[in-house]
């Protein structure tokens, strides 16, 4: 199968390539390089230069190609950043969405994998978000995931959208705001105090990305449409993954406590059970051995 990656340099999306070339796809990797770096594609795998937000600049990198399917994981991903640039955030993730959901039409595309965030879109969650749940996204980041999502289903390429709790694994930047497991490995290595946003009492939904790269192979393999779920269903808190990556790391060199950021939720959870009963999909990591694996990337 040929398949196009979009963010394919990006964290998420250069694994997505390395699983789809392990398995022996022709891929074609598009990224703007903004937080995505070349070495992180496989070699032999053709990366095209481009903003997905440029549709000309698009164009021109995927003139003469055809693709059976496209995986579209290029995306702005920081909640304050977006709050703080709604402008730029819009451009690349709303018209970003349009340019590709109009060139996968143009090219041919079977199936339209979008990748979009379970964390975001559901606001704050007493209990793991279902699918059905209303959307009710309270940054700006969240509420273009949202318009994106609607976007892709009305595309008249046949789709699906991931709905992504909080990803971690190896190759995540330690700059972006989302990667918190990246941003403590880093600081525990070179022997620098945690910094800790609030009391530490915020919630999450880790999911190892090896299990997410999973969610999007078996998208090609069914007739699935519409949106899915991919998360554990547990909320761990911040103290408690600073707990849980102790036990592997040692005591970190101290912690700083600041303030909460604006437009951060305290829990964010998502109900995976959809995806399980419609034969999806289903996680396969416990946090402890993500955490284990990513340290010891």
């Amino acid at each position: 199968m040929r398949v196009l990656v979009t963010g394919g340099a990006g964290f998420i999306g250069s694994t997505i390539v390395d699983a789809l070339v392990a398995r022996g796809d022709t891929v074609v990797a598009v990224d703007d390089l903004s937080t995505g770096a070349r070495a992180n594609v496989a070699t032999g795998t053709p990366l095209r230069v481009a903003d997905v937000s440029d549709e000309r600049q698009l164009r021109g990198a995927l003139r003469d190609e055809a693709f059976d399917a496209v995986v579209h994981a290029a995306s702005k991903t920081k909640v304050v950043e977006s709050m703080e640039k709604p402008d730029l955030y819009r451009r690349v993730i709303v018209e970003g969405t349009r340019n590709i959901v109009k060139i996968a039409d143009e090219l041919g595309a079977r199936m339209l994998v979008n990748l979009s965030t379970g964390g975001a879109i559901y606001g704050e969650t007493a209990d793991c978000a279902a699918e059905d749940m209303p959307v009710k996204p309270t940054s700006n980041y969240g509420k273009n995931k949202a318009e994106a999502e609607q976007i892709v289903a009305a595309s008249r390429v046949p789709s699906i959208t991931l709905r992504l709790a909080n990803v971690y694994g190896p190759r995540q930047r330690k700059d972006l705001e989302g990667g918190v497991v990246a941003i403590f490995l880093a600081r525990w290595r070179s022997g620098e105090p945690l910094v800790v946003f609030g009391a530490g009492s915020a919630q999450r939904d880790y999911v190892f990305v090896s299990d997410v790269v999973d969610a999007v192979v078996a998208s090609f393999a069914g007739t699935w449409n519409g949106v899915y779920n991919i998360g554990t269903g547990v909320a761990t808190s911040v103290n408690d993954l600073i707990a849980a990556l102790s036990e592997i790391l040692g005591r970190p060199q101290g912690l700083t406590h600041t303030a909460a950021r604006p437009a951060e939720i305290e829990r964010s959870c998502v109900d995976a059970s959809k995806a399980r009963r419609d034969g999806l999909w289903r996680p396969r990591t416990t946090l402890v051995e993500g955490l284990r694996r990513t340290a010891s990337s």
